[in-house]
């Protein structure tokens, strides 16, 4: 079990971490809507932003998810009729469609996947709930309890 100590430091890394991710979300915003509006340097940005984060797999996992979210979000917006977007080969590309035998196994770039890293990042994103509540149920402290609450709600979000 870990210390209080250590629950304080673990909730200003997720406020960090939540932080960061809603930057990135919004720059991915920003900068793909200046692509869709014609902006060429606009894709080189998104590529290198994408790219970058490529050579972590947790990572990946996160940038897809927002280029998922936003590019879908704005095609809706901007009523394109395309698919989310990712980066295939240096270039941004519509996702393939899941279910489909293609190229990019509907992944973008990271490949196929057996299921076995989601098996274990779901166990482990559950032991973290656990962890999390048992924190929340001990700190007194309110912003710190509604740090590990924001936690727990993100985790459980992804389950």
């Amino acid at each position: 079990m870990i210390t209080i100590k250590d629950a304080k430091f673990l909730a200003k890394e997720l406020i960090l971490g939540t932080d960061i991710k809603s930057r990135a979300t919004e720059t991915v915003r920003a900068t793909y809507a200046a692509f869709v509006s014609g902006d060429d340097k606009a894709e080189k940005v998104l590529v290198t932003l994408w790219e970058t984060c490529a050579t972590d797999k947790p990572t990946l996992a996160v940038i897809r998810s927002i280029f998922n979210r936003v590019t879908k979000k704005m095609h809706k917006e901007l009523e394109i009729d395309r698919r989310a977007m990712v980066v295939k080969d240096g270039k941004l590309v519509e996702a393939q469609q899941r279910g489909t035998k293609g190229e990019g196994g509907g992944e973008g770039e990271g490949g196929e996947d057996n299921g076995k890293s989601f098996d274990t990042t779901k166990k482990r994103d559950e032991n973290a709930i656990l962890v999390l509540h048992e924190l929340l149920s001990a700190e007194r402290d309110v912003e710190i309890r509604n740090a590990l609450s924001l936690a727990i709600d993100a985790l459980a979000c992804k389950l």
